[in-house]
């Protein structure tokens, strides 16, 4: 493909702040979530079983107000042109937006002066590709399901055999145009998100029903916004599973430089001049962080993580 394209236009997008019961402990600070690919804002408060594998709970129990939208094509946002309009450009311009909204008060009527990008994939993909747009606009990003590998990208893309939304779910997705696929099939979708036997079949059965589209726009755009090393010089944390199949080929503990695992390279690639890198990397977990046995595990490190860095 060559030339630009540009578009425009206004669209409505749902997104939730959620506000700790006992208060908000971390006054002035808000974690931003931004979900990936077959997922909307839900992934973030998964509705099964949610004291274990809802994030935004356990942001809750920490005292932390967050944020989480669904991305222009998924859940109660708008679904336009999945070729011209939905791509990662777009993406990518949308949430710089929200960290503007959020730092000027225009969502939830209260100012964030620090705002901590956590991102899941392709969520995490657009929160390193903000952090080089508008580094000072971002106080820490805690990046999940996430490496500077993008040799099994292909994998992902063939192995998901990617099928038509409203043929695949016609009660969910009737009328939604051709460009917005799923998964076609439940083990599709599992070799890329799930790592058997740690995970609950009930969780995984409602992640498979509540899958969402993905635009073949942002599919043929993928590599538009990643790539490039950013200036952001923050606290970053890199939560990814060791059996990741997305981002790491399932072996995430390997050293393709004799020295790094392919999840610490992180660091010196795409954020060369944070002043805070760490990785964790939890045992017999796949690229669905939230959904594995492992979830209260990776929600209690990132917690922690947060307690003791300076942002």
């Amino acid at each position: 493909m060559t030339g630009t394209n540009s578009s425009s236009g206004t669209y409505t997008l749902s997104g939730t702040l959620c506000v700790p019961k006992a208060g908000d402990q971390h006054v002035g600070t808000i974690q931003l979530l931004v979900h990936g690919i077959a997922f909307d804002s839900t992934y973030w408060d998964f509705s099964y079983q949610p004291q274990k594998y809802s994030y935004v709970y356990a942001a809750a129990e920490a005292g932390y107000t967050t944020f989480a939208y669904d991305r222009l094509g998924t859940g109660k946002s708008d679904k336009p042109d999945g070729y011209h309009v939905v791509q990662s450009p777009t993406d990518l311009q949308i949430l710089i937006s929200f960290i503007s909204l959020l730092h000027e008060g225009k969502i939830g009527g209260k100012t964030y002066k620090k705002i901590i990008g956590v991102g899941h994939s392709y969520g995490s993909i657009q929160l390193a590709a903000a952090s080089a747009v508008v580094p000072a606009q971002l106080s820490a990003l805690v990046l999940t399901g996430f490496s500077a590998n993008a040799s099994y990208i292909p994998q992902f893309e063939t192995s998901n055999a990617f099928t038509r939304a409203d043929m695949t779910f016609p009660s969910r997705f009737a009328g939604l145009a051709g460009e917005y696929v799923v998964s076609g099939l439940p083990q599709s979708s599992q070799i890329n998100f799930l790592l058997y036997p740690y995970y609950d079949p009930d969780a995984a059965e409602v992640q498979w029903e509540t899958s969402q589209p993905v635009s073949m726009g942002v599919l043929f755009t993928l590599g538009a916004i990643g790539g490039a090393a950013s200036g952001f010089t923050g606290p970053v944390h890199v939560v990814t599973g060791d059996s990741d199949w997305v981002f790491c080929g399932s072996q995430c503990g390997i050293r393709p430089d004799g020295v790094h695992t392919i999840l610490e390279l992180v660091g010196p690639t795409v954020f060369p001049k944070s002043d805070d890198f760490s990785v964790y990397s939890p045992a017999n977990t796949g690229h669905g962080l939230n959904l594995h046995y492992t979830a209260p595990e990776s929600y209690a490190d990132i917690m922690g993580w947060l307690k003791a860095i300076k942002y």
